[in-house]
């Protein structure tokens, strides 16, 4: 599909209609709940972080605009084809709650350089803790910046969270015990977090 319609002024017919295109996209890829189809909105100002109707979203983009770096719509459903990272991360089961893999599908492909590749390849292999079967270095940053986020915790509680839990596990554990080393690790990873 083509994507260039992202770059036109919202006043042109080529803007909407990529609008009305996009909302097809979505409407074909999301997920029905009691109240109608309700997506994330890849407006300016929302950034996919609310989750409206799909007459709020063509408002939204109307008015307000989309996105323009959001090119691969990994939120509304688009699947992107990167290199598998299985192998010796095998032995590490990881639950459906992890979602690991649906993470590293969102950051999108253009981000992922070699040496971002192989650190990311390399944590995500990497046992939080000797003998470890759950949680690698990279899935337990990675659920706990979530929670960071979603609860909105401030760098401080989180340095403190970090540290009684490198405390309370076992000794030779890879969990970082500040707030610096556990967002550098996922920046450097391609995370914006």
């Amino acid at each position: 599909m083509d994507r260039s319609w992202i770059n036109t002024p919202r006043i042109s017919d080529t803007y909407e209609k990529g609008v009305e295109e996009f909302i097809q996209f979505v409407e074909h890829n999301a997920v029905s709940c009691n109240n109608g189809v309700r997506i994330r909105c890849p407006c300016v100002n929302c950034l996919n972080g609310r989750i409206l109707s799909v007459s709020e979203i063509r408002e939204h983009l109307l008015y307000d605009g989309i996105l323009k770096s959001y090119t691969t719509w990994t939120w509304h459903g688009e699947l992107l084809d990167l290199p598998s990272m299985r192998g010796a991360s095998e032995e590490f089961h990881f639950s459906m709650n992890d979602r690991l893999e649906d993470m590293i599908r969102d950051v999108g492909a253009e981000s992922f350089a070699n040496a971002v590749f192989e650190n990311m390849s390399n944590d995500a292999e990497t046992p939080l803790y000797p003998d470890s079967t759950n949680f690698t270095r990279l899935s337990a940053v990675l659920r706990l910046m979530n929670l960071k986020a979603m609860n909105g915790w401030t760098d401080k509680s989180f340095t403190e969270l970090l540290q009684l839990l490198k405390d309370m596990l076992p000794e030779g554990n890879t969990l970082p015990n500040r707030n610096y080393e556990a967002k550098k690790k996922t920046l450097s990873n391609g995370y914006g977090v």
